[in-house]
């Protein structure tokens, strides 16, 4: 562990089905935190064989087996509180299909510092887990204030998190970070993006195909993910307003469903879901 002495950090990696992968990516991460809690959301035999290399090895590892698939929201939140409870000043929280990268946290407690006491999430820029490629809209240096983050690779102070709470677990999956990031800057916190750290990031699938002779990568996101997606996205919008978070991604909307309207399988299983969705959302009770 390379980073400065002073600040115990604690990552919440949340595990549905998890490939093999998810040791490495694990790995990872002890080499620059203190310890990781592995929230199980599918806590069964083949979940627990994969972790198995890391569970009772010595390693600061710790799994946190839910009673089913609790959702993202409600997953990263138990690993939040078994890591506040255990001492932590940030909690850092991943998907299973990110990768940290040499050097990362560093970048991030030294932003957060550096910006102030009304600091609100820290994260890093994305690069392309089946290209290797930074996204375009992730290039840059240093850090900048943004409206939203997504989940994997931010990093939360104890702090933060007593002041604003924790994750909505009513929305379940998708949208969950848009809306813990607004609710940050709603109460006067400043979302950094820290284009010096990288994580390497898979969204979906990530299959390859060709179009009109390039190559473009498919989520193949569930139809399941569509409802939620189109749900929770409606319900982010009655809450917090239309800024500049919108229009962002309404473009990365569109993309996505181009995609899935040109290439993807079960498109109209995904156009019904979706549509269910926005009608679920407009009925949603955004008051609590």
């Amino acid at each position: 562990m390379t980073r400065r002495p002073g600040a115990r950090v604690a990552a919440v990696v949340l595990a549905y089905h998890p490939e093999p992968d998810i040791v490495t990516n694990i790995q990872a991460l002890l080499a620059q935190v203190d310890e990781v809690f592995v929230v199980e959301n599918s806590p069964d035999a083949e979940s627990r064989d994969v972790l198995a290399p890391l569970l009772g090895t010595g390693a600061a590892v710790t799994a946190l087996p839910q009673p089913g698939n609790v959702g993202v929201a409600a997953g990263f939140n138990a690993g939040m509180r078994s890591a506040l409870a255990a001492g932590a000043d940030f909690v850092w929280i991943f998907d299973q299909d990110s990768t940290v990268t040499d050097g990362m946290l560093d970048r991030l407690l030294d932003a957060h510092a550096e910006a102030g006491p009304t600091t609100g999430i820290v994260a890093p820029a994305l690069r392309s887990h089946a290209t290797g490629v930074v996204y375009r809209r992730e290039t840059g240096t240093g850090a900048r204030e943004v409206d939203v983050l997504i989940s994997s690779g931010s990093l939360f102070s104890r702090e933060l998190i007593e002041k604003i709470g924790l994750h909505d677990e009513p929305l379940f999956i998708d949208y969950v970070d848009h809306e813990i990031s607004l609710r940050a800057r709603k109460r006067g916190f400043h979302n950094l993006k820290v284009f010096d750290a990288l994580l390497d990031h898979r969204f979906g699938d990530s299959d390859p195909v060709h179009l009109f002779g390039r190559r473009i990568y498919l989520a193949n996101y569930s139809s399941m993910r569509h409802f939620y997606a189109a749900r929770n996205r409606i319900i982010v919008i009655r809450r917090y307003g239309l800024g500049r978070w919108f229009w962002e991604d309404l473009w990365f909307t569109g993309k996505a469903w181009t995609k899935v309207l040109l290439l993807e399988p079960a498109r109209w299983s995904k156009i019904r879901a979706a549509s269910r969705g926005v009608w679920a959302g407009l009925r949603y009770d955004v008051s609590g």
